[in-house]
């Protein structure tokens, strides 16, 4: 299926964003314990102090990495983007390289949880590689727009 240059950064932001979404999600599960927020809320099942650092850890190291290291990848990705033809297929979003470089991640993070680690450290780690990725992510939007307004 080939797409537009446009789209292939739609594209982009959406796996970005939705991937830093999900590991939000399930970082915030391995941190919290899969307790409800209505649990955590009422008071009968409070955090402990290790997840809120984690937590806050996690954040500021997420946000560094989106601002700094991961818009400047966006950029790159943004700069291929632009020499593909008008159409061109799907999966040249992004590059062999890039793609490796995610199923080396997943690949991490299957031996993370496989070697035992604890909850509280995968949790961190995925919320501070989730909120990077959604942060990173704006960059793509932000490249979109730009392109509209050139035409």
């Amino acid at each position: 299926m080939s797409i537009k240059r446009e789209t292939h950064l739609k594209v982009a932001f959406l796996m970005w964003g939705m991937v830093g979404t999900g590991l939000l999600i399930a970082g915030s599960v391995f941190l919290f314990g899969n307790r409800s927020l209505s649990v955590l809320s009422d008071g009968s099942a409070d955090p402990g102090i290790k997840e809120v650092i984690g937590l806050s850890i996690a954040l500021i190291i997420g946000f560094i990495k989106g601002n700094l290291v991961l818009k400047k990848l966006a950029k790159k990705y943004i700069a291929r983007i632009k020499t593909l033809p008008e159409l061109s297929p799907v999966y040249m979003t992004f590059s062999p390289k890039s793609w490796m470089m995610v199923v080396g991640m997943m690949t991490l993070g299957k031996i993370v949880r496989s070697v035992g680690a604890p909850p509280l450290v995968i949790g961190v780690i995925y919320v501070a590689v989730g909120s990077a990725l959604v942060l990173g992510s704006r960059t793509y939007i932000m490249s979109f727009q730009h392109v509209q307004t050139e035409v």
